[in-house]
């Protein structure tokens, strides 16, 4: 009777982790219509990309062509030159009166966090070295009169349009290395603590950090300043893993495709809290953390690019950024590790918390790896 009665108490945990879960993944889908577009100059050359949902498009241009309710990549490949003509007539760029002829590339597929979106990256020729360029952004105002178009120029804000204000007039001169850096640094900041996935993957390492394995079972770690040398190393591991990867793809070395990237992520914090439930590293987990966060760089660098750096600026980005992440890891590591040490004693925080919070770490990420894959 007292096992039963210890797992329905272990069990209710796990039953709101997966309510939770499934109320996150429904307020998502309750996003507004958005596009992203950035934009930066390169003397008299613009460059970028623009982001548009494929939900949105199949509202707008029926990419649905079986009816089946599911938008296959065969789908959005058929309707490319419709969808790209649309996009050229909606998307326009202008220096001084004169216009900027916009050019759309190989279109590919990339994942936000209400869904998938058809990329484009662009280019356009100006007349003239461009500090200054009007854009005028016109699309699926017709199907849904609140669509937003946000557009980032160079390092500056997002700015909206929408169906009321079409045409923005943008300021593209480089900033100083130093703001660029702290925009940057801000970015990182931002982007840890918003990105769900990256933040499991540290509490998956962090839940054990102030236990150790003594005969197959979790006993309390007997002072702070170990249990810090070795938060330390996990996150020293992580942070210089994640930039490895990061600057490689920033510069162009690397640039694995994006979609399987975060199917990779997904399945790296599975592992991280199978680890937690079932260890087989226990010792040196820091190698389990710079392992995994190889993959985490490459998801990194959509944020950043999102700055539209490039040259020296493009250094002042890297540095900024990774700064920016590891201020946001640190500050979760001087928030949680305290607390955890001082718990660290009770019955209930090795046989409850970390196997009950390591299992909903797994499903959590299991049903991101089903999206992700799904979503291919």
């Amino acid at each position: 009777m007292r096992r039963s009665r210890t797992r329905s108490r272990t069990g209710q945990p796990l039953k709101c982790a997966l309510v939770l879960v499934l109320l996150g993944t429904s307020a998502l889908a309750h996003k507004g219509s958005d596009a992203y577009w950035t934009l930066s100059a390169n003397s008299a050359r613009l460059e970028g990309t623009l982001d548009v949902s494929v939900r949105d498009l199949d509202s707008a241009m029926g990419l649905d062509s079986n009816g089946d309710g599911t938008i296959t990549w065969g789908e959005v490949t058929e309707h490319a030159a419709k969808v790209s003509a649309a996009i050229s007539n909606g998307v326009q760029l202008a220096q001084d009166g004169k216009s900027c002829p916009v050019t759309l590339e190989a279109l590919s597929l990339i994942r936000h966090s209400d869904g998938v979106y058809v990329r484009w990256p662009m280019r356009a020729a100006c007349p003239a070295d461009v500090t200054r360029v009007d854009a005028t952004y016109r699309l699926l105002f017709d199907v849904d009169a609140q669509h937003r178009g946000l557009l980032r120029a160079g390092a500056g804000e997002w700015v909206a349009f929408s169906s009321t204000q079409t045409t923005r007039t943008l300021d593209l001169t480089p900033p100083p290395l130093s703001r660029q850096t702290v925009t940057a640094f801000t970015e990182g900041l931002h982007h840890i603590s918003i990105g769900w996935d990256h933040l499991c993957f540290i509490f998956a390492l962090l839940l054990p950090s102030v236990l150790r394995r003594d005969a197959k079972q979790w006993v309390a770690k007997e002072t702070l300043k170990g249990t810090l040398v070795e938060v330390t190393q996990v996150v020293t591991a992580f942070t210089v893993a994640h930039s490895i990867t990061l600057g490689l793809s920033a510069f162009g070395v690397l640039a694995p495709n994006p979609s399987y990237v975060e199917v990779a992520i997904a399945v790296s914090v599975v592992l991280a809290a199978l680890n937690t439930v079932f260890p087989v590293v226990t010792e040196g987990r820091w190698t389990l953390a710079f392992g995994l966060g190889l993959l985490h760089g490459f998801g990194f660098v959509s944020a950043l690019a999102d700055l539209g750096a490039s040259g020296g600026q493009l250094w002042a980005s890297v540095l900024g950024f990774n700064l920016g992440v590891e201020a946001g890891q640190l500050a979760i590591v001087a928030c949680f590790v305290p607390l955890a040490f001082l718990v660290r004693t009770t019955r209930w925080y090795p046989r409850a918390l970390v196997p009950v919070g390591g299992v909903a770490l797994v499903l959590l990420a299991s049903w991101w790896t089903v999206e992700r894959v799904a979503a291919l």
